[in-house]
C-alpha cells in the first residue's frame, strides 16, 4: 500500500471568523496545492486511488486540485482534522483498503504519522512537516505501523 501524507500549504495566520477552521490558503498555499496536484498527477508516479482531505477550509483548498487533477470526488475525513491525534490518522490508514491513499492533513499530525509509519508507535519524533509539503511511503497493508519505506518527497521549490 502507498500512503501520501500531505500538509496543507501555506495559510493565513487568523482567520476572518477567529477559528483556526476557517483559515484560508494564502497565494502562495494555492501555488503549492496546485504543484502537489501536479506531482500526484504525473503518471510516473503511484496516483492516490483516495484522497481524504480534514474538513477545514484549508485541507479542502489543498485538496481540491488533487482532486481535480486526479478526476475524484471530495472526501472529507474528520479524524485527520487538527484537533485530533496520532492513533485518529493512523487507524484511517489501517481501516483503507485503497491501494494508494493520500491524507491532506495538518500537522504535528501528519508528521507523527509519519514516525509511526517508519518506526513505529514509540518511533521519535522526526518529521516536521513544512506547509505544502508531502511524504510517501510503501508500507504493509497487513501491519502498516513501522513498516514504511519513504518513497517520495515533494515540496514546490525545494531540494531535498
Amino acid at each position: 500500500m502507498i500512503v501520501y501524507l500531505i500538509r496543507h500549504g501555506q495559510a493565513e495566520d487568523l482567520s476572518e471568523s477567529g477559528h483556526d477552521a476557517d483559515r484560508v490558503l494564502v497565494h502562495k498555499g494555492h501555488e503549492q496545492a496546485a504543484a502537489i496536484a501536479a506531482f500526484l498527477a504525473d503518471e510516473s508516479q503511484d496516483q492516490p486511488t483516495v484522497v481524504l482531505a480534514s474538513p477545514y477550509t484549508r485541507t479542502t483548498q489543498t485538496a481540491t486540485p488533487i482532486w481535480d487533477a486526479l478526476g475524484q470526488r471530495v472526501q472529507h475525513e474528520p479524524r485527520i482534522a487538527a484537533d485530533r491525534f496520532a492513533e485518529d490518522i493512523m487507524s484511517v490508514i489501517e481501516e483503507s483498503d485503497a491501494p494508494s491513499l493520500a491524507l491532506v492533513s495538518h500537522n504535528p499530525l501528519v508528521g507523527r504519522a509519519a514516525d509511526i509509519l517508519v518506526g513505529g508507535p514509540s518511533a521519535p519524533r522526526l518529521h516536521s512537516m513544512r506547509p505544502g509539503q508531502l511524504y510517501g511511503f510503501k508500507v504493509d497493508r497487513e501491519n502498516p505501523i513501522g513498516s514504511g519505506q519513504l518513497i517520495a518527497q515533494f515540496r514546490m521549490n525545494d531540494a531535498f
